[in-house]
């Protein structure tokens, strides 16, 4: 377990680089690809993290460790742009009304629930890719905390935002995650699980 914490740990590392290629987004509907602060690459490297996890401790079919790459990296996409959507929604409402403040206040709002779906999206996308090659992911009892622990997590992005430093979020989340994978893959029952 320590040892996909770790691995989590380093792709949230190199996930927090800033991506040196320009912004990138599809016009309809309004997706989110690549951004200095949320580079493809984050997806990318968390993704082949744990599809070798996967590939190494739970079943060595290599078309579904690709597979469970592939839904990781668009599990990234899809959380970067619901805290987004989130983020936005919360920041155009009325919420608290015009006053002076109220603006800033929103946008604290927005951050913290934005990374709270956000996180919980990715976790969601993260565990159901792994259930593809490791079959003791797909009971209740091993998905549920992953994606709970990437929901709380995922309210990191509201002090990584504020302080510019997305590493606060990529880390902890990534490793969580991560950990949270190891952990279904340790069950005394799994290896047999995972073979059938």
């Amino acid at each position: 377990m320590a040892v996909m914490a770790g691995v989590g740990a380093l792709t949230g590392l190199i996930s927090s680089l800033p991506s040196p290629l320009p912004e990138l987004r599809l016009e309809e509907p309004d997706i989110l690809i690549n951004a200095q602060g949320v580079p493809l690459h984050a997806g990318i490297v968390f993704g082949a993290g744990i599809a070798l996890m996967l590939w190494r401790w739970a079943n060595r079919d290599p078309m579904k460790c690709l597979l469970a790459f592939a839904l990781t990296l668009i599990g990234w996409l899809v959380a970067i742009n619901t805290a987004e959507d989130v983020f936005s929604a919360v920041v155009g409402s009325d919420l608290f009304g015009t006053a002076p403040g109220a603006k800033a206040n929103r946008e604290m709002v927005g951050w913290l629930i934005g990374g709270l779906s956000g996180g919980a999206v990715g976790a969601g996308f993260t565990a159901f890719a792994a259930g593809i090659p490791a079959q003791v992911i797909r009971r209740t009892r091993i998905w549920a905390p992953i994606i709970a622990s990437g929901a709380l997590l995922g309210l990191l992005l509201y002090p990584a935002v504020l302080l510019t430093a997305i590493v606060l979020l990529y880390v902890p989340w990534q490793a969580a995650v991560a950990a949270g994978i190891a952990y279904g893959l340790t069950e005394p029952w799994a290896r047999d699980l995972n073979q059938a």
